[in-house]
């Protein structure tokens, strides 16, 4: 018993330095990059010390100064409507016309500010709905977003340098490595590298697991259907980000790895966006992005729902103001019981983009199929439905791909059938098929629904004028 206790209190010694190691380690190479992630990270946890009223008046000067930097570097804000609506005073935001993605795509040279860039790179989205958009950051405004993230883990006791495993669509193997993580890359998870991500939870117990939802809940499946002995509490906390969250996938993680879910909402224009508090809130992170719900371009009160637009607080080589992102959500009116400054997103839509038309000629939107798998899964064994793909090919003709270990039958392929009659009518014809794996997006991402036309193709994103020479900076949820 003594031998235990002594050798459970040298493991935790261990532990402790390694992470300390490698937080150090990330921390400075990070600093020598240009990018001050340790000593933002100080600054936000102080903010979160000051008065409602005096945070509030913190952020709306730093939106007022973003917004005369805007006002003066970019060339796009001196043109066209922005030329007028500005002529006065650029730091009322109400005066700026909202900028869409297409125009982003269309127009991104003009958005770049004027005047040298040091360090900047492009980042690129997924394009897991569409064209990707190349997003300009500079160091700090990368930095700041990053920190922002590590400050929410802190909420739940989780500091840098953990030992983490991480299933994302893109790799840092260096980076990875100094700060204490082990990447799969989703888009290659065969079962070789499945097991491979099965033995690291086993034998390393990370403290956290971040990454796709999708890949980390097969990879929970996996353990639990192939390992079923393996201790329950397996791994603290699950960081999710990249994709749209099901309650079932929560469900999952904590049935079978024991995981906390903590989910992220962001996006390649403006970087995090908001972000879980332990009380379970979507707390807007509000020193890095100003967000307003607007209809028909106009901003509506707290607690109404529409357009989610975004002004970017932190980045200074392609400052994005009022830009329709795709989303949409509310602001609840209510603050959260957590005590914290940040405004609550009380609601939250996917792309305008993943509607999906009914037979009758309506429109739903494709994360009802997600949200209708979760009745099914928990009545299914372990095993017999790892991934389901629902296709549209046309209103009143789907394909369902089914990824199964073995069991899979007629009833259980009726059932999939009647969850997309029931949600886009009784006269489409489903054909359901087995496969033997579930293709995912070009980016390693995984939706369960996808819309007619042709898959979308992904782009890796190139450095600008960087002093670093630095390649693949397109992973911006989960870094």
């Amino acid at each position: 018993m003594q031998a235990d206790r002594v050798t459970r209190r040298w493991g935790k010694t261990v532990r402790a330095l390694e992470q300390s190691w490698h937080r150090a380690a990330y921390m400075t190479l990070q600093q020598l990059r240009g990018r001050p992630v340790g000593r933002f990270i100080r600054t936000l946890q102080a903010r979160e010390n000051l008065e409602q009223s005096s945070f509030k008046q913190l952020i709306g000067e730093e939106l007022k100064e973003q917004l005369r930097y805007a006002r003066a570097k970019v060339p796009l804000y001196s043109s066209g409507p922005w030329s007028q609506s500005l002529a006065r005073d650029p730091t009322q935001l109400s005066a700026w016309p909202i900028l869409d993605r297409a125009t982003v795509r269309a127009r991104g040279s003009e958005l770049l500010a004027r005047g040298p860039r040091p360090g900047a790179f492009y980042r690129s989205s997924s394009a897991s709905t569409g064209e990707p958009l190349r997003i300009a950051w500079n160091p700090h405004g990368a930095a700041w977003g990053w920190a922002n993230e590590y400050r929410v883990m802190l909420w739940y006791g989780v500091p840098p340098g953990v030992r983490t495993l991480l299933m994302w669509g893109s790799e840092h193997r260096l980076q990875d490595w100094v700060r204490n993580t082990r990447g799969f890359l989703t888009t290659a998870l065969t079962p070789q590298r499945l097991e491979e991500a099965a033995q690291y939870v086993l034998q390393r117990q990370p403290e956290l697991v971040m990454g796709l939802p999708s890949a980390l809940v097969m990879l929970a499946r996996y353990i639990r259907t192939n390992y079923p002995h393996a201790p329950r509490n397996l791994v603290r906390f699950a960081k999710l980000g990249g994709e749209q969250i099901y309650p079932f996938q929560r469900e999952e993680l904590e049935k079978h790895f024991g995981a906390r879910a903590v989910e992220f909402y962001g996006c390649t224009e403006v970087g995090p966006i908001a972000a879980q508090c332990p009380e379970g809130s979507m707390h807007l992170l509000s020193d890095n992005v100003h967000i307003e719900i607007c209809r028909d371009g106009e901003p509506l009160p707290n607690g109404e729902f529409g357009d989610i637009v975004a002004t970017s607080l932190s980045n200074r080589a392609m400052p994005l103001v009022r830009c329709r992102i795709g989303d949409s959500g509310a602001i609840s009116p209510d603050p959260c019981r957590c005590g914290r400054a940040y405004p609550v997103l009380a609601s939250l839509v996917g792309r305008a983009s993943d509607l999906f038309m009914t037979a009758d000629g309506s429109k739903v939107h494709g994360s009802q199929l997600g949200a209708g798998l979760q009745d099914l899964l928990a009545t299914t064994p372990l095993g017999v439905i790892r991934q389901v793909l629902f296709q549209q090919i046309d209103p009143l003709h789907w394909k369902v791909l089914v990824e199964s270990g073995g069991g899979f039958n007629a009833a259980l392929a009726a059932q999939l059938t009647e969850l997309v009659r029931t949600n886009f009518g009784q006269q489409c014809q489903v054909e359901t098929e087995r496969v033997s794996v579930v293709p995912r997006e070009t980016s390693g991402k995984f939706r369960y629904y996808r819309p007619p036309g042709p898959r979308p193709t992904s782009q890796e994103p190139v450095p600008i004028e960087s002093d670093y020479g630095r390649k693949h900076e397109d992973r911006l949820k989960m870094v």
